[in-house]
């Protein structure tokens, strides 16, 4: 999963409103991914 953490990084203030969507979109598939789905078996 490190690579959403490279590929969207924190939104900052200044960011637009289609960043803080995208980071949000990105943060919802690393949460389906890593916590609730650890082990792909």
């Amino acid at each position: 999963m490190g690579w959403f953490q490279d590929t969207f990084p924190e939104p900052g203030d200044d960011s637009i409103e289609v960043e803080k969507i995208r980071y949000a979109r990105a943060y919802i598939l690393e949460i389906i991914g890593g916590y609730l789905m650890p082990d792909l078996s």
